[in-house]
């Protein structure tokens, strides 16, 4: 008479074992991703928004033209932070009426723009080679102070911002965490 033995070899626990400690790892490889790939989105659709919100200006408030386009934009750009305050129709009013409160980086941190004059009438030459102020969006490590950079006179060309003869063209551009520069034009 044999005894039959119930149960697992060595060898099958510790394939089970391996198999699970390799899921695991692949899970916590690519959960920073997946979380980082996600805030991404949130801020091209927060950059997506701002564009949307200056077409609306220009179409109901300004009368085709841009916010603040009586603000003097000077070569090194024109900071709007939350607590900027201004006339309705200056950048800073548009911040306060148009975007408000709520227009947060997935960090909790509020957005800040940066408006700047592209500064060449040639068209399609990279705002980037003519304005070293937003040149710096492509050198700068993340986050680059939760900054949206307006670019007036431009519209996009991939990731950079290159200049058009429409004034009235605006480009968004923002420095992403995971790799790269996201663009949006009006």
């Amino acid at each position: 008479m044999s005894k039959e033995k119930n149960g697992f070899t060595v060898i099958e626990v510790s394939l089970v074992l391996a198999l699970a400690g390799l899921i695991f790892l692949m899970v916590f490889v690519a959960l920073p991703s997946l979380r980082r790939s996600q805030r991404d989105t949130s801020r091209r659709e927060a950059a997506m928004e701002l564009v949307s919100e200056i077409k609306n200006f220009q179409q109901n408030n300004g009368r085709g033209n841009l916010p603040g386009y009586a603000d003097t934009i000077p070569a090194s750009g024109l900071s709007i932070t939350a607590s900027s305050t201004g006339a309705d129709t200056s950048w800073a009013g548009f911040y306060r009426d148009f975007l408000g409160a709520n227009y947060v980086d997935p960090d909790g941190e509020r957005y800040n723009l940066l408006i700047l004059s592209c500064g060449t009438t040639i068209p399609d030459a990279s705002c980037a080679e003519k304005n070293s102020t937003l040149n710096k969006i492509y050198t700068a490590a993340f986050p680059n102070g939760y900054r949206m950079y307006i670019v007036l006179g431009s519209t996009c060309y991939g990731d950079k911002a290159v200049a058009t003869s429409n004034q009235r063209m605006v480009s968004v551009l923002y420095r992403l965490e995971g790799a790269g520069v996201y663009c949006s034009n009006t």
